[in-house]
């Protein structure tokens, strides 16, 4: 992937290790209640998150996780049960638990199905905001096998013909093992653009491309002002993103026996309530069907005919899906993650709220990274 050179920082950015800001993760979730393992599971989860450069969904989220927790929509001690299963499939209630520990138990039940039946699916009802899709799926990929990770959320989208929330900008992961080298995956929402992109514009008073959001009445605006109380984002694609959500929407939703479309309340501004999301977690067992090895050379031959295919005008080169995030993970392990300053200002509140100096903190995080040590 190429040679690490020390990444250049933002005014007011920090860097701190994944180290402690994974042990700051684990004390604030179980100064909230949760155990020691289920905290453990999810700072892994926003910790990879961040060390990808992927900060929309790592400890961005962590303060309001822990709201959620305080306020009742997130079950602190639940713990997710397999409450109906097959030899190749399974499905999970999640109990309310924050959405991390389902998702995780959910990819690790389709890996151990597929390692008895060469294909494990799995569906969890009564989940949560569950952070990255990509963790979930290269959860598979680390076992030697091709991950799928998708999951419905609450409505912020609309639909070609529809106005207002429709349904949600469903995200959809895959993972698949590349031998020797990190695997190949792919993390996205169905959404043109996240939703944080449109709402940094407004902060910002900037207009952005038409074809971002629609306004109040369906109509695509270059205005962010009536967004998200009238205006809604864009499928990507038109009727492919919708068509692919809604094929999320049955996956995930209806066949896990979750809340649907305008069922499922906004995890984030209905603080008290449980969305009871849906997730499905596939994982195909590559050695199931022909060597490991013979996988890898194929995967690594199509890598290798991308790669040289001609470049366009200007371009240095052609990269994998994936392979930004991971060199940028190699950087952050080696030098530090260098968290956004909203980031850093809301984990600094987060801290002083449970008792621990914030200063020291992230003082203690940027030791040694500062000069790529």
């Amino acid at each position: 992937m190429g040679t690490s050179t020390l990444p250049q920082q933002g005014a007011g950015q920090i860097r701190i290790e994944a180290e402690v800001l994974t042990e700051f993760v684990i004390r604030a979730l179980t100064s909230f209640g949760l155990r020691e393992e289920d905290a453990t599971t999810v700072a892994d989860v926003l910790v990879t998150t961040d060390t990808w450069g992927t900060f929309s969904h790592g400890t961005n989220h962590l303060h309001n996780y822990c709201r959620k927790i305080k306020a009742g929509g997130i079950d602190a001690k639940a713990q997710p049960e397999i409450v109906n299963e097959g030899l190749a499939w399974a499905r999970i209630d999640g109990h309310g638990a924050i959405g991390m520990v389902p998702a995780h138990f959910g990819m690790k039940t389709a890996v151990a199905k597929a390692r008895a039946a060469g294909i494990g699916f799995a569906t969890v009802s009564g989940g949560g905001h569950f952070g990255a899709a990509g963790y979930y799926a290269n959860l598979a990929a680390q076992e030697g096998m091709i991950g799928i990770a998708m999951s419905n959320s609450d409505p912020n989208m609309t639909v070609p013909g529809g106005r207002g929330h429709v349904i949600g900008n469903n995200p959809f992961s895959y993972a698949i093992p590349n031998g020797d080298e990190p695997p190949i995956f792919l993390d996205i929402a169905l959404s043109v653009v996240a939703a944080s992109k449109v709402l940094s514009a407004k902060k910002r008073g900037e207009s952005i491309p038409a074809d971002w959001i629609v306004d109040g009445d369906g109509i695509a605006t270059t205005d962010t002002g009536g967004y998200p109380e009238t205006g809604s984002l864009q499928p990507m694609g038109g009727h492919k993103g919708y068509g692919l959500a809604f094929m999320i929407e049955a996956i995930a939703g209806a066949l896990s026996g979750a809340a649907l479309v305008q069922e499922v309340p906004s995890w984030l501004f209905h603080l008290a309530s449980r969305p009871n999301l849906g997730h499905a977690f596939i994982a195909i067992n590559v050695e199931a069907m022909m060597p490991a090895s013979e996988f890898a050379e194929r995967t690594k031959r199509a890598a290798m005919l991308i790669r040289e295919a001609p470049r366009a005008k200007g371009a240095d080169r052609i990269y994998l899906p994936g392979e930004m995030e991971w060199q940028r993970r190699k950087d952050a392990l080696r030098y530090g993650i260098s968290l956004p300053v909203n980031v850093i200002a809301d984990l600094k509140q987060l801290a002083a709220e449970i008792g621990t100096n914030p200063d020291e903190l992230f003082e203690q995080g940027a030791q040694g990274k500062r000069d790529g040590n």
